[in-house]
């Protein structure tokens, strides 16, 4: 349909409902103090369209079309409008025609209670006081397991259908297939550009990956989210001063705390942990490994009577849960040979057809550069790439911008982002060869991506 401004905030979207929230999805993602690129109206067509019950996807063409489409993965199981002001914005104000998908994931979380749930074999139970969750038996329902699982090879894929739909629909709207394709991700948006640029190179000439989720068998959210939440609760009830506690989250590859005298915000670690929801580490490992290991089962009743691992109120109550549902399952968890299979089948495997620029943050205490942007980068090596792979880590930066908002000295990745999209298309479209192919380097302004 024909609209007077595809703009962020001016553009029709699709009512809010249980667990998807079109326009909240994408402020979440977005720092404040961030000035929008597109300071004027763009007109142009904004399409929705489907590829079957649960999945959606929306192309935006602007009238001012450069002849150009960019296709961004989605982080996270958020909805197809998630990118819409930290890259759609931006690209739409550039000519770019733009397209974006849920993954076929129908919604992304829904908290209600476990008496309500219709899916006590898959939610999530809130083991933590905060806001009085846990006493209240609430739970999180995750749209990437109910009502169906929907595998996070799909999601990979998901990508490349919406790469070829999308030429599709830029062609019905001006009469031309784009000239040149391009591929941006955050989390997993960015794991989901990776794999498109090893596997399916005739679609894209460039990407850009940003906070990206590395998988390998050997390797993945998997294997390092249990340490954290296993040495988190000494650690917050010590007042953030627990030695072995702090030395085991070091090791498993995270970056060091920031700690900061606000009690609403005390440490990057905890607000990644138990002070805010969604819980990100313990819930990442209960929805990852209850859709990624076939060993695993889950069982919530109600209420749930699970105690806090912090604060240990409920302790006095037998847990009315089991399996993956009990805390101490998540922080004791191992991959099962089963759950390195199902990964296997979507591995990244460093192998670039196609040019791409990494950015992480060194502060990304949740997709830490450790266990997944170093080790993409080793693997782009090994298989012989490194002339096609710039990466850079961004000084102060974090895994969701907006998290630069509580302070702790952050600062937004997207800026670097933009730059490094500039960067991509000189590579792309006027052969520049930057240096530092192969490596990873470190920058503080996004002037320095050049």
């Amino acid at each position: 349909m024909k609209y007077a401004d595809l703009r962020f905030g001016r553009v029709p979207l699709p009512e809010p409902g249980p667990g998807y929230d079109p326009a909240g999805d994408a402020v979440h993602l977005f720092a404040p103090g961030i000035e929008s690129p597109a300071r004027e109206p763009i007109p142009g067509v904004q399409i929705l369209d489907s590829f079957g019950e649960g999945h959606r996807f929306v192309v935006r063409v602007p009238d001012a079309w450069n002849g150009k489409l960019a296709v961004c993965g989605t982080p996270a199981t958020r909805s197809e409008f998630a990118n819409d002001l930290n890259l759609g914005d931006y690209l739409l104000a550039r000519g770019y025609a733009f397209a974006s998908s849920n993954k076929g994931v129908p919604y992304n979380g829904i908290f209600e209670a476990a008496v309500d749930t219709p899916a006590p074999t898959t939610v999530y139970p809130i083991p933590f006081d905060l806001l009085g969750l846990r006493a209240a038996g609430a739970v999180i329902r995750v749209g990437a397991l109910h009502p169906r699982r929907v595998p996070v090879g799909e999601w990979h894929e998901d990508l490349a259908r919406l790469t070829r739909a999308a030429r599709k629909h830029v062609r019905t709207a001006t009469g031309r297939q784009p000239r040149r394709t391009y591929a941006v991700g955050l989390s997993i948006g960015g794991g989901q550009v990776r794999w498109m640029l090893e596997r399916h190179p005739e679609l894209v000439d460039g990407g850009i990956e940003w906070a990206s989720v590395f998988w390998s068998p050997e390797q993945s959210i998997l294997n390092c989210l249990p340490a954290f939440i296993a040495a988190m609760p000494d650690y917050v009830r010590s007042g953030f001063t627990d030695a072995a506690a702090r030395d085991a989250i070091l090791a498993a590859g995270f970056p060091p705390d920031r700690l900061q005298d606000d009690p609403a915000h005390p440490s990057l670690w905890n607000d990644h942990y138990a002070n805010l929801a969604p819980f990100y580490g313990d819930l990442t490992t209960f929805a990852f490994g209850m859709l990624i290991d076939p060993e695993l089962t889950s069982w919530t009743g109600s209420p749930p009577n699970l105690t806090d691992p912090v604060t240990g109120s409920g302790a006095g109550e037998t847990p009315n849960a089991r399996g993956f549902a009990l805390p101490a399952a998540r922080a004791t968890y191992v991959p099962s040979a089963a759950a390195r299979e199902t990964i296997a089948a979507f591995a990244h495997t460093g192998a670039l057809e196609r040019p791409l620029i990494g950015l992480a943050g060194d502060a990304d205490v949740f997709v830490t550069p450790a266990g997944n942007a170093e080790t993409y980068l080793e693997a782009v090596r090994k298989a012989g790439r490194g002339d096609r792979y710039w990466q850079y880590r961004v000084q102060n930066g974090t895994h969701v911008d907006a998290y630069a908002g509580y302070g702790y000295g952050l600062q937004p990745i997207l800026p670097f982002v933009w730059a490094a999209f500039e960067q991509l298309e000189r590579i792309v479209e006027n052969g520049e060869r930057p240096a530092g192919a192969g490596s990873a380097r470190s920058v503080a302004e996004p002037r320095e991506l050049g």
